[in-house]
């Protein structure tokens, strides 16, 4: 399938011809008339125009987010040219607020536009991070503990049983805490990351998830344990997912192209999405057919990639936004702090001889785990920053949060298989020219 290539075009360039043509975006001159258009007459009508540009300039000149152009041929943009992907977005943020994107291709596959920072892709995994700042807040609040027992709370979770290596179910008498769930020690696993579940069929099953793995704390292992805090979230709030995240985080940061279900009046902005096999890309349905009325915390969230860059720079500013504080900068400073003990890592179950050069190279069990995402601790690192957190979404979507640099970055395409290396490289590159660019100033 062939993508043509797209450059960007600078929305401030745009802005002020259209205000020459005597339009604002969608919305009438006359916005802008108190102090320009209906003082100008044939005497001063041109000083005044000329005035009027002026301001215009040093609005944009103030202004912190700017697009790429493409003047002459990037990395970037020569990685894109010489790729088969079909599109990718991506952007960076200070702590200050700056932004700066670049985008490649169109939002619908084989389109005509250009994608934006504005569109909005299924997201997944980043939405843990989201879903563990909901759970902080309560924590805060006195509602929760990251280390009191939740059998009380949650009884449907924790009597769920252990499935031993051998095949045998037993029941646990050890307590899951938050802190469990919020570092993927509570035992829970999903079927992709582990062959044992993957494998569980009974012939009758009573329980609202798989059985656990191990002993809460026993080690590491990714799964299904956000999902949980999802259901802590509501049952503690007494609010569903939706309401209690639009109440507490995605509304009071504007994040308003974040949903579980995205608002008919929004859904045209969703991109295209699908697989990659050997035939090339195939779509699946852009637009969801059903509602949710189950949601996910550890997958479940639509999200714009101008909104993601927005919830991790409220993270670099240690939980300030410019109307407030969505959580409190110790609770902060505690997720870029590893969480797992001095003898545990991460365990991916990679291959004794490590991850074959076909596909990318995400997981790192070097690296170790605060109370939303990974953190870097590789000594063979050399883009990013040692200390800073860093995930995924499934469909190669990724971002990148450097408190010590006061930056944030999101790359986001739209396709599975996961870890794809021609998608994971594109980000790898990115995070590179990013972190160039600070080491060079």
């Amino acid at each position: 399938m062939a993508f043509e290539k797209y450059k960007i075009k600078t929305k401030s360039t745009l802005w002020l011809l259209s205000i020459l043509k005597g339009k604002f975006g969608n919305k009438s001159l006359s916005l802008h008339s108190r102090f320009r258009w209906q003082t100008l007459n044939q005497k001063t009508g041109m000083k005044k125009l000329l005035l009027s540009i002026i301001i215009i300039s040093t609005f944009f000149g103030c202004r912190n987010e700017k697009k790429v152009i493409e003047k002459e041929p990037s990395p970037l943009n020569a990685y894109f040219q010489n790729s088969t992907l079909p599109a990718a977005i991506m952007g960076n943020v200070t702590r200050e607020g700056k932004m700066e994107w670049s985008a490649f291709g169109s939002s619908v596959w084989d389109g005509t536009d250009t994608i934006s920072e504005n569109n909005i892709f299924r997201i997944f995994s980043m939405t843990k991070a989201i879903a563990s700042v909901a759970a902080l807040q309560l924590v805060e609040q006195g509602f929760l503990s990251l280390d009191d027992p939740l059998n009380e709370l949650m009884p449907e979770m924790t009597s769920i049983p252990i499935l031993t290596e051998d095949g045998d179910l037993y029941n646990s008498e050890a307590s899951i805490t938050l802190r469990h769930l919020l570092t993927h020690t509570s035992g829970f696993g999903y079927d992709f990351t582990s062959a044992r579940l993957n494998n569980f069929k009974p012939e009758s099953w009573e329980y609202e998830d798989k059985p656990r793995l191990f002993e809460p704390g026993a080690r590491w292992h990714y799964g299904t344990s956000t999902d949980w805090v999802g259901k802590i979230i509501e049952k503690v709030s007494e609010q569903d997912l939706e309401t209690y995240l639009r109440e507490n985080i995605t509304g009071p940061l504007e994040m308003n192209s974040t949903w579980f279900n995205v608002p008919d009046d929004l859904t045209e902005k969703i991109v295209s999405w699908g697989t990659r096999d050997s035939t090339g890309f195939n779509e699946y349905d852009r637009i969801p057919q059903q509602p949710v009325t189950s949601y996910s915390a550890g997958g479940g969230l639509f999200s714009s990639p101008r909104d993601y860059l927005t919830f991790l720079k409220c993270l670099l500013n240690d939980g300030k936004f410019d109307n407030g504080q969505i959580l409190k900068a110790e609770s902060v400073e505690m997720m870029f702090k590893n969480q797992l003990p001095s003898n545990m890592s991460m365990d991916h179950n990679l291959p004794d001889e490590g991850l074959p050069a076909t596909v990318g190279q995400f997981p790192d069990e070097s690296d170790t785990y605060g109370l939303a995402w990974a953190i870097e601790n590789s000594e063979e690192e050399m883009v990013r920053t040692k200390g800073s957190a860093y995930w995924a979404g499934i469909a190669n979507s990724y971002y990148t949060v450097d408190k010590k640099n006061g930056v944030a970055i999101v790359y986001f395409t739209q396709f599975l298989p996961f870890n794809d290396k021609e998608s994971y490289d594109f980000y790898r590159l990115f995070e590179n020219e990013v972190f160039s660019e600070i080491k060079a100033n």
